[in-house]
């Protein structure tokens, strides 16, 4: 086959291949279809159908479209989810597209979110818990960036405080999310029922501590409640005037029979008058408090806290204090064991009423009373009477006292040195009596002594007496022991000669060598003279059958040694 006829389709091939790259890759998809998503925004696409050729059904009224794992459509209609920063590639022919910026929530703020497709909610609920209807999410957005649907969902920006009631708000600083502070309760109250938590509608026994909430105010109501111990006074106030009253046996510096009275200012403190008719007026503080198990209750019936002290304190105390103060006369309000009964009546009903509505109460005080002068100052001077004659008996008494210290001073001064000349006495004895004692010790030392030198004395005289006998008797025995053995020897020689010829013999060397010479006619037996006894005796020694017992030394010149 001719090489030619594939020269040709290969070149339409090329051409083809390059109009492909260059028009649909190069134009179409990179130029025309290209969107690019910058940071902080989101793509939102409406499906319009495939295109040119192609049929697809319409998503029903009030939902949004899925897409299939491909990420194909499934329908006609706007898409729910929303690509996001980055390059996509969607044709215009299909897809309309539209940027949408994050929604962001600052600090301080909170999201609450409708949904504008769905199922319509059940009778009765304008809150959904769940996707798939439309109304408010009961679900807020806290502060954050969201990728929202606008096509399908509504925010609404609203303080963080938005659910809190605008009398029981605390102060705060702006971008600020603490909701509830420390020393705060939070008392809800649910506009509706949750089932989710089974909470039903209105106060919730259940209060929220001090942090950090973020609650859609659609759904709850916040009455921030103090708790603890708090501090209600009614004080008396002087008014600027006085007046003065007549009053028997009361006279003034000018002779009148009058005192002024002190006037006090309307509204101020508690002002009642006593069983006899006198006005009395008195300082009262009660220390009363909630704890957060007492706060819906209290909500519940009196509202917020400053309510409270207005509407229950404040009538409480001047009510008990009116009720009990009347029912007694002016001078048992200021004296006796009966303004302490006053005290405590008013204390404890106060507290037994404030129980009873769920306030606690700390203590109740009855600071200050108030007696008209023409009732006090009686009382006063007898009470001045009173206690300069206890001053005066006090005063009696320390004198003595004094007195009694001063005489218990020189007794024990007397006693102090009665006892130093004593005690020196007895120091003088005992220092006499032991150096008589040591003198005692000394002389019967001494005396012992004595004895023993003596008897030592003749210790060592009858030693030196039995040494002395005892070498005497060693050396006669010595004597008398060698005497014996001389005579011993000269019994065993049989003779005197024998002894000493035998004591000759023993004195010889033993390398002694005896040699005989001729000298000439009668020489020989000349020097022999003697030798043959001295012979004989050695002899017979050595034959005989006892022991011989040693022999004393023989010195050649000497003899016998001893």
């Amino acid at each position: 086959m001719n090489p030619r006829a594939y020269q040709v389709p290969a070149k339409w091939l090329a051409a083809v291949a390059l109009i492909f790259l260059v028009g649909y890759l190069g134009i179409w998809q990179w130029t025309i279809c290209r969107v690019e998503v910058p940071p902080g925004s989101s793509l939102l696409l409406r499906y319009k159908g495939p295109w040119p050729f192609g049929n697809m059904e319409q998503v029903p009224e009030g939902t949004l479209v899925q897409i299939d794992s491909g990420g194909r459509p499934l329908k006609v209609g706007v898409l729910e989810s929303m690509p996001g920063p980055g390059r996509h590639f969607y044709s215009p022919l299909e897809y309309e597209q539209k940027l949408v910026p994050d929604l962001i929530i600052p600090p301080g703020k909170l999201g609450v979110v409708l949904a504008k497709f769905g199922k319509p909610l059940p009778a009765g609920t304008y809150l959904t818990d769940a996707l798939g209807y439309r109304g408010i999410r009961r679900r807020v957005l806290t502060p954050g960036r969201y990728r929202m649907n606008e096509y399908a969902y509504d925010v609404k920006l609203i303080a963080v405080d938005e659910c809190v009631e605008p009398n029981t708000r605390v102060k705060r600083r702006e971008g600020d999310p603490t909701l509830i502070p420390p020393g705060y309760v939070g008392v809800v109250t649910n506009k509706i029922a949750d089932p989710r938590i089974k909470q039903a509608q209105g106060i919730q026994k259940e209060v929220l501590q001090p942090g950090i909430y973020f609650l859609n105010p659609v759904e709850k109501r916040i009455d921030i409640i103090s708790v603890g111990y708090a501090e209600t006074s009614l004080t008396v106030e002087a008014a600027d005037s006085t007046t003065e009253i007549a009053t028997p046996n009361v006279v003034d510096r000018r002779g009148k029979l009058a005192i002024k009275e002190q006037l006090y200012a309307l509204g101020k403190g508690i002002e009642f008058p006593s069983n006899d008719g006198f006005l009395i007026h008195l300082d009262f503080t009660a220390i009363w408090g909630i704890t957060p198990e007492q706060a819906p209750e209290v909500v519940r019936q009196f509202g917020m806290h400053g309510d409270v002290e207005q509407k229950v304190i404040l009538p409480q105390i001047g009510s008990i204090c009116r009720l009990h103060g009347s029912k007694r006369g002016a001078v048992d309000l200021l004296v006796g064991d009966t303004r302490e009964a006053f005290q405590n009546e008013t204390s404890g009903e106060l507290e037994r009423v404030l129980a009873s509505k769920g306030i606690s109460l700390l203590f109740g005080l009855t600071r200050h009373i108030y007696v008209p002068a023409q009732v006090r100052e009686p009382i006063q001077r007898a009470k001045i009477a009173d206690e300069l004659t206890r001053t005066r008996d006090q005063e009696q008494l320390t004198a003595k006292t004094e007195a009694d210290l001063t005489e218990a001073k020189a007794k024990v001064m007397l006693e102090e040195r009665r006892t130093m000349a004593l005690t020196t006495k007895l120091v003088a004895e005992v220092e006499a009596e032991g150096e008589k004692q040591a003198k005692e010790i000394e002389a019967t030392t001494e005396k012992l002594i004595a004895e023993t030198d003596a008897k030592t004395a003749g210790f060592a005289a009858q030693t030196t007496t039995t040494l002395g006998q005892a070498a005497a008797r060693s050396v006669e025995l010595v004597r008398e022991a060698e005497a014996d053995r001389f005579r011993q020897y000269v019994k065993a020689l049989g003779s005197p000669d024998a002894y000493n010829r035998y004591v000759f013999a023993e004195g010889l060397s033993d390398n002694l060598r005896l040699g005989v010479f001729y000298a000439g006619p009668g020489t020989f037996w000349t020097d022999l003279k003697g030798f043959e006894q001295t012979l004989l005796g050695k002899l017979a020694s050595e034959s005989s059958p006892q022991k011989t017992p040693d022999r004393p030394k023989i010195s050649p010149m000497t003899g016998p040694s001893r």
